[in-house]
C-alpha cells in the first residue's frame, strides 16, 4: 500500500515538472506521445469491435438453443421417502444419516 502512495507522489511530481516547461516544450512532449495515444485508442476500439462481434454471433445462437430446449426441470415439493433400513443420528442438533452414501461428520477441536 505504501508503494501506491509513492507512485502517486511521483506522478504528481512529474505533472508539476511538466507544467513548469514552456509551452513549446509541452507541445513537443505531446507531439512525441501522440502516436502512442493513437495506438492506445485504436486498441481500445479493436477490443470493443471484437466484443461486439462476439455478442452479435452468440446471442442469436443462445436464443435459438433456449427456444428449442425445454425449460428448467421443476423439483417436486414432496419430501423424500425415508428408507427404513437407513439409520439416522443426531449430531450437535443436526440429523445426520449413517447410510453408506452420506458423508460422516468429523469432530474437530481448535486449540489456540
Amino acid at each position: 500500500m505504501v508503494k501506491v502512495f509513492e507512485y502517486y507522489g511521483r506522478a504528481q511530481g512529474m505533472g508539476g515538472r511538466l507544467m513548469s516547461f514552456p509551452f513549446w516544450g509541452r507541445a513537443l512532449i505531446v507531439l512525441a506521445a501522440l502516436p502512442g495515444l493513437i495506438l492506445l485508442g485504436l486498441s481500445i476500439l479493436a477490443f470493443s469491435v471484437s466484443l461486439l462481434a462476439l455478442l452479435l454471433l452468440t446471442v442469436p445462437v443462445y436464443r435459438l438453443v433456449r427456444a428449442l430446449s425445454p425449460g428448467p426441470a421443476v423439483a417436486s415439493q414432496d419430501p423424500p421417502a425415508v428408507d427404513a433400513s437407513e439409520r439416522y443420528d443426531v449430531v450437535e442438533g443436526e440429523v445426520v444419516s449413517s447410510g453408506p452414501a452420506v458423508r460422516r461428520p468429523i469432530e474437530v477441536k481448535i486449540v489456540e
